[in-house]
């Protein structure tokens, strides 16, 4: 039998997951890092707008990785739940929209997290890939993303940490850290590793942005995936750094560990705000990769191959 992956209108075959970006937001809350209204997505109709782009382009199936803190105040601005909203997303455009689970970063925990036992937050996660989240019925597809602060995990992240390999070992679902401007992913990886998570399920988020060709060389030799996110929104310096780490990556031999996203995560990466969008690597990427000697066969691995094989553990 085909292998199938959880979206939030249930399972689809693997196959016909087709071109994805596997970092993604609809809706999230990042308040708690700035108190403006830049850092917050909670607007229906101009979500559904600015995924029709995405569609237009090619698009079939998104990653949603709002974890837990992230939606904390969806309810007060939603007419539904988060999963329900991000369900009802998904029928309005036709997207395969996979949802993640569990718990974002420290300063984005509820209190009670500083309580729980690690195998108490295990079997939240459980539950939601084999039940559903927060109370609903719509399920998990992956678990993530679970992050570090900074460039180090704190008590309370490796116990979530810890939970979360926990939960991807009884599930067997895709997994997402987050790990910015620094090394910490490979810390995450020894500690997913001790808990005999499966790395070639794993995908290291905002690897590029500690952009050292060792660190991306070492993340794929330990089994694990790169991620090329937050393309659309980098400065123009900065975005001609991240094609040249990209290409060495794929010069390495490595691009069957490689990820591209958006992670939309302010209104500013929106079109109508200015920004990339959620077709910014198909529409405006893809011509400069070509024009660097990057193959549509490449291109395909990269957006089609990997986030099928990560999200269904094919190959």
């Amino acid at each position: 039998m085909a292998s199938t992956v959880m979206t939030v209108n249930g399972p689809v075959p693997a196959d016909n997951l087709g071109f994805t970006t596997p970092h993604e937001h609809i809706f999230l809350d990042l308040m708690r890092d700035n108190w403006s209204m830049n850092n917050f997505l909670n607007d229906p109709e101009l979500a559904y707008q600015e995924l029709m782009h995405f569609k237009r382009a090619g698009g079939v199936t998104l990653v949603d990785l709002t974890s837990g803190g992230l939606k904390e105040n969806d309810q007060h601005v939603l007419p539904v739940k988060h999963p329900l909203a991000i369900r009802d997303m998904a029928q309005r455009t036709g997207l395969n929209i996979v949802l993640g689970c569990g718990w974002y970063r420290e300063t984005y925990y509820p209190q009670y997290l500083w309580r729980a036992k690690t195998d108490q937050i295990t079997e939240e996660m459980v539950r939601d890939v084999t039940v559903g989240i927060d109370g609903t019925e719509v399920k998990a597809g992956a678990i993530g993303e679970i992050g570090a602060h900074f460039t180090w995990l704190s008590p309370v992240e490796e116990r979530v940490l810890r939970a979360a390999a926990r939960a991807q070992k009884k599930t067997g679902v895709a997994f997402a850290t987050h790990a910015t401007r620094g090394p910490v992913g490979l810390d995450q990886l020894d500690i997913l590793k001790e808990e005999g998570a499966d790395l070639s399920r794993v995908v290291v988020a905002h690897s590029c942005s500690h952009p050292y060709l060792e660190y991306q060389v070492e993340i794929a030799r330990r089994g694990a995936y790169i991620s090329f996110d937050s393309q659309g929104a980098w400065p123009e310096y900065a975005q001609e750094g991240q094609l040249r780490l990209l290409k060495q990556v794929i010069d390495a031999g490595l691009i069957k560990h490689v990820h591209l996203s958006h992670d939309i995560c302010y209104r500013s990466m929106y079109h109508s705000y200015g920004g990339g969008g959620y077709d910014f690597i198909p529409t405006k990427l893809f011509p400069v990769l070509r024009k660097m000697g990057i193959t549509d066969e490449q291109l395909h691995i990269m957006t089609v191959e990997n986030p099928r094989r990560w999200l269904a553990g094919e190959g």
